[in-house]
């Protein structure tokens, strides 16, 4: 019996070691998310996105264009400074010009004139590849 209970104890111990270097080990990968804030982005890994594809051109329909500056891993990187490449036939209202901790950066576009358009999109001084087409009616 006093064999069973000392053979018992060294396994539990064992056991509790091994349980507590594995939760030291797994501490440092689960204590939160990586930060990207001032880290480079991906022009390529990163999106323009709009709705509605077309509005009607009386200055006061409003498409929404949202931009997601994403890194080479697919993770927001914030605080990069977002501009809309425009035509002087468009009106881009800046809901949000600077990225969030999601990469994300909200404009609102208006036009007064009939027409087909294209947008690019500047971050940091960088052209992004992606360009969107929107139509005024």
């Amino acid at each position: 019996m006093k064999k069973f209970i000392a053979t018992s104890l060294i396994i539990f111990f064992v056991l509790l070691i091994f349980s507590g270097l594995f939760w030291f080990y797994e501490a440092r990968f689960l204590v939160g998310r990586a930060s990207t804030i001032g880290s480079g982005f991906s022009k390529d890994n990163s999106y323009v996105f709009i709705s509605p594809l077309r509005a009607k051109a009386n200055s006061q329909e409003k498409i929404r264009v949202t931009v997601f500056i994403l890194n080479n891993q697919g993770l927001g990187v914030a605080g990069k400074k977002v501009l809309l490449d425009v035509g002087k036939e468009l009106a881009v209202e800046t809901i949000q010009g600077v990225t969030d901790p999601l990469g994300k950066a909200v404009f609102d576009v208006s036009s007064g004139e009939v027409g087909e358009y294209n947008l690019g999109v500047k971050v940091d001084e960088t052209v992004l590849p992606q360009q969107v087409h929107v139509t005024y009616y």
